[in-house]
């Protein structure tokens, strides 16, 4: 079945004429052929039509082009990739990189900038701008063998800038639409002769954006960021093929809600937000990189890369999501990481492979405190109260529960202060090899290993206290018969149970997990333009140590493991005009982490290996340089991911949620750009992006609406956005506009599944830049 599938939908891509690869250009070049080149996210250094894993490159120039300024923009703009800043995550192949089904607390995708791992708060809430970025790779599908953890759905590698021995400095003014204004500055010098230089390069951009509070009278979603960093190149005359770089990164973001409410006409109209606290999400980063890299000889260097990461990510939210001033949220994480790679690389004519070691270190310190609100649906009241005996419940009927209710609706919701801390360390060793291996004119051997030991250690306490409870119903002052005197008195205790229970101290807990990554394929070289490849590849995401609040217990989940089947196809045609590459999964699932609640108390859960799922697809993409001035490429992506076995099951229901598809995996996902650049200084691009609808939560009985109300399973739906810039050069100056969502199209990102909120992407913005370079 696997390969039936696999041989069919080859076929489609091939023949429909598009790549699997994002082909990359540099208008540098002067003739109208493709420009070559690397991809370094691979360990090994080779050039896309020689890299058989699905990768999407942009250049520096590409970035220029279509104006793409942060990470997020990168997403936008590749085939089986989604995600926005809006969202909060990003997805490769339908798979998020943070969470597909509920249980677990690593993650599926990383994102690298000169060999160090960001923060998750860090991707999330502003991602990391492109100013000064070189490359961006995009890795689509397992990359375990080679990335370790955190790397089953794949991983975005990014390079900054390298210190040049020439003179150079650029410039760049930006002002626009929702109050849109930015400076950016980059240059560079040599410092010794030939042996040392530097680099610097510094941004700073804010946006009011365009929601509005009604209740606090100010803009609701505004975003402030600044990167700057600072790196130095070392080449000592005295020893040749040797080369250290020092990088220091500092970056600080801001924003508010992207949210608005959903309570009436007026605000889902205007784009109204009404929660009297302001939302306040803060990131502050320190990257520190140190990459030495030695040619050994004709045929080996060594490369060593070390990072240290620090991150601070805070917030500000409203507890209760209304105009009132019932609550408010307030943390506090420090994630503290450092890794270190050591790899001996080998390349002759016929043999190119990589050998490395891998150490990192994680600490986190997680504070958060405050007061939230959770209505007793939430809590899981309504449904103790009929639920029957033998499965916890009091088994009342529906009319006599809806009267015990009735005594609580001063209560509420209920207002819980929440105090908490959590610390983990996360340690990783690994030991990886990497090899291609040419047996023949026509036939290469892909082999990989990688063995990877986590180890997790957790500990951490919880408070819960019930804030109103002057406001629960006192049994002994009313005047009911004594049947519900006795239901009310049970019912007040059980609420406070449910706080108690929450309200524990997490033991240091330990663990440690083992995994063995292989990695095997094949490919075949057709012709010099022409070659097909097939690899099967494992891919994991490491187990963990949980604690039952409820039940003050401790438990352990397996690591996670994938088969991927994937077939590839690369090729240049039309004298090197045209490429036009392709590449086939079958990704097969098993051991899926889920969060599995056991009994009514909402405390009473934890985290099993107990789901399954598929993901095939295909990436496809093409690009044409059709003459000189005119370069075309465009990209289809097709992901259909599947829950094979997915069964919730609660103390009053069970829910069968095999078939259907994760949350936020849109199935299919197209781009289209042609950039147009003349000998007299006009150039412009327009690039169109769709992806198509997706399920917006994987549960949807677990909403806050019942069946019958048209939020119940709602849709993400489907959109297609346009792009555009155009400007002139003269000299060393540019000046040009540009357009996101150009035709101004409403869509939403998130929508309202029963909590009175949704989320709305970015209106059209029209932004004016000037740009100077030296």
């Amino acid at each position: 079945m696997k390969v039936r599938y696999l041989v069919g939908a080859i076929q489609l891509a091939i023949f429909s004429g598009f790549s699997g690869q994002a082909a990359a250009f540099s208008a540098e070049q002067t003739d109208s052929k493709i420009e070559k080149i690397i991809v370094t996210g691979q360990k090994i250094d080779r050039t896309i039509q020689e890299t058989a894993t699905s990768v999407v490159v942009v250049t520096k120039k590409q970035m220029e082009e279509q104006n793409i300024e942060t990470f997020y923009n990168v997403i936008e703009r590749s085939a089986n990739v989604s995600g926005s800043l809006e969202e909060g995550g990003f997805s490769i192949r339908g798979i998020d990189a943070f969470n597909v089904s509920g249980g677990g607390n690593s993650y599926l995708a990383s994102v690298y900038v000169d060999g160090a791992a960001l923060p998750r708060r860090m991707i999330q809430e502003g991602g990391f701008s492109t100013w000064d970025v070189s490359q961006v790779e995009l890795l689509r599908g397992p990359q375990s063998t080679l990335q370790g953890r955190n790397a089953l759905a794949g991983a975005v590698v990014m390079k900054t800038e390298r210190p040049a021995y020439e003179p150079e400095a650029k410039l760049r003014l930006t002002v626009g639409e929702q109050g849109k204004q930015g400076i950016a500055f980059a240059g560079g010098d040599e410092l010794v002769s030939n042996e040392v230089a530097f680099r610097f390069s510094a941004e700073k951009a804010s946006e009011d954006g365009t929601n509005y509070n009604i209740t606090r009278q100010e803009d609701s979603y505004p975003q402030e960021n600044e990167t700057y960093r600072l790196k130095f190149l070392y080449e000592p005359e005295s020893l040749p093929g040797f080369s250290a770089q020092l990088g220091y990164t500092y970056s600080e973001t801001f924003q508010g809600s992207p949210a608005t409410s959903t309570i009436s006409t007026e605000t889902i109209k205007n784009r109204y937000d009404i929660d009297d606290v302001a939302t306040e999400l803060t990131t502050e980063n320190h990257l520190y990189n140190l990459e030495l890299e030695y040619e050994i000889n004709d045929y080996w260097y060594l490369n060593a890369v070390t990072s240290y990461t620090l991150s601070n990510y805070s917030y500000q939210w409203d507890g209760d999501g209304t105009a009132e001033p019932i609550g408010k949220l307030n943390g506090d994480r420090d994630d503290d990481t450092l890794s270190q790679e050591v790899r001996f690389v080998y390349q002759d004519d016929s043999i190119s492979a990589v050998v490395g070691a891998y150490f990192s270190d994680l600490q986190v310190d997680d504070q958060s405190s405050g007061e939230r609100s959770s209505s007793l649906k939430q809590l899981g009241v309504p449904k103790l109260l009929v639920a029957p005996a033998e499965f916890g419940g009091l088994g009342l009927p529906e009319s006599y529960a809806s009267h015990i209710l009735s005594f609580y609706e001063g209560f509420d919701p209920a207002v819980l202060n929440v105090q908490g801390e959590s610390d983990n360390i996360v340690s990783n060793v690994a030991l990886f090899a990497d090899a291609t291996v040419r047996l023949t004119e026509q036939w290469d051997l892909i082999a990989g290993l990688r063995f990877d030991r986590e180890r997790q250690e957790v500990e951490g306490h919880t408070n819960v206290v019930v804030s109103n409870k002057d406001k629960l119903p006192t049994p002994s002052e009313l005047n009911v018969d004594p049947t519900t005197k006795q239901i009310l008195t049970g019912l007040n205790a059980q609420l406070f149970a449910m706080a108690a229970a929450a309200s524990q101290q997490e033991p240091l807990a330990k663990e440690t997990f083992n995994a063995f990554l292989p990695k095997l394929g094949v490919s075949y070289h057709w012709n010099d333009d022409i070659t097909t490849s097939f690899i099967v590849q494992k891919g994991y995401r490491s187990g963990g140590v949980g604690t039952n609040t409820a039940k003050s217990t401790r438990y352990t989940y397996d690591p996670e493991y994938t088969w991927n089947y994937e077939a590839s196809f690369r090729s240049v045609w039309l004298d090197g005009s045209l490429s036009a590459n392709a590449n086939v999964f079958y990704l097969d699932w098993k051991d899926q982490q889920v969060n599995v609640q056991l009994g009514t108390n909402r405390f009473d859960s934890e985290t099993k290996n107990a789901g399954s799922s598929t993901v095939k697809g295909f990436d496809t993409e093409l690009f044409y340089q059709f003459n000189d001035e005119l370069r075309i490429s465009a990209g289809v992506g097709y992901a259909k991911t599947e829950f094979e076995e997915f069964v919730v099951t609660l103390p009053t229901a069970t829910f069968d949620l095999s078939g259907r598809s994760f949350a936020g995996a849109p199935t299919w996902t197209g781009n289209l750009g042609l950039t147009y650049q003349n000998a007299e200084g006009w150039f412009s691009n327009i690039n169109v992006n769709h992806s198509s609808d997706s399920n917006t939560i994987n549960n949807p009985w677990t909403g806050n609406v019942p069946e019958t109300d048209k939020r119940f399973d709602a849709q993400t739906p489907a959109v297609t956005l346009v792009n555009a810039r155009a400007g002139y050069q003269w000299d060393n100056y540019q000046v040009h506009l540009t357009a996101t969502n150009l035709l101004d199209k409403e869509f939403l990102t998130y929508p309202d599944t029963g909590y009175d909120s949704q989320t709305y992407g970015k209106e059209r913005q029209v932004s004016l830049q000037l740009q100077a370079q030296f």
